[in-house]
């Protein structure tokens, strides 16, 4: 009988951190982080900020778990598309998804997070190197080919300098049109 409360109530903890990391997740993509606080946080996600950090020790761990489960969803997304098309074919369908403007929210997070990492390494530094580390793999068995981590970096790098273009400027077709030139001229299997 107790282990069966012991089971139900780890169940439930469970289950309630992951509700907690989901709202988190939102909130962020909302609010951004460089100047989130527990408790207006808290107070969105229905909770208290002493149950946040019960949850997750300490706001630098929410908030790194939250940037993970977002980077994880965007990776599923591309890894879906790269596994109905070629390789070329799904990064313009990804570049699609990303510059849609449904998605503006995780751009700007995403680069929010890429601008505060320089500042901040102790917060930051792990999730933006875990984000390139992670990307780079996924290009990299893309390109169907062993030790291509310069040409996956390369393809980071361009997407990434073109997403930042297309945020700060908002010109969808100029950038569109670099990224089909750049896959075009080979960059992305020579």
């Amino acid at each position: 009988m107790t282990e069966t409360v012991v089971t139900c109530n780890t169940r439930y903890m469970q289950s309630r951190r992951e509700e907690l990391l989901e709202a988190t997740a939102e909130y962020i993509l909302k609010n951004g982080v460089s100047d989130l606080s527990l408790r207006p946080l808290a107070q969105a996600t229905g909770t208290k900020a002493r149950l946040l950090i019960y949850h997750f020790g300490s706001r630098d761990a929410l908030v790194a778990a939250a940037l993970t489960l977002l980077l994880r969803r965007v990776q599923a997304a591309f890894q879906t598309m790269h596994s109905k098309a070629t390789f070329e074919r799904s990064l313009i369908d990804f570049w699609k998804f990303a510059t849609d403007k449904a998605n503006k929210r995780h751009l700007q997070l995403v680069f929010e997070v890429h601008g505060l990492a320089p500042y901040n390494r102790e917060l930051y530094g792990h999730y933006v190197r875990e984000a390139f580390d992670s990307w780079t793999v996924l290009i990299a068995q893309g390109l169907g080919k062993r030790n291509r981590d310069a040409l996956a970096t390369l393809i980071i790098a361009v997407v990434d300098g073109l997403l930042m273009d297309y945020l700060a400027t908002g010109d969808r077709e100029r950038t569109t049109r670099a990224l089909k030139r750049f896959i075009k001229k080979g960059g992305v299997t020579k």
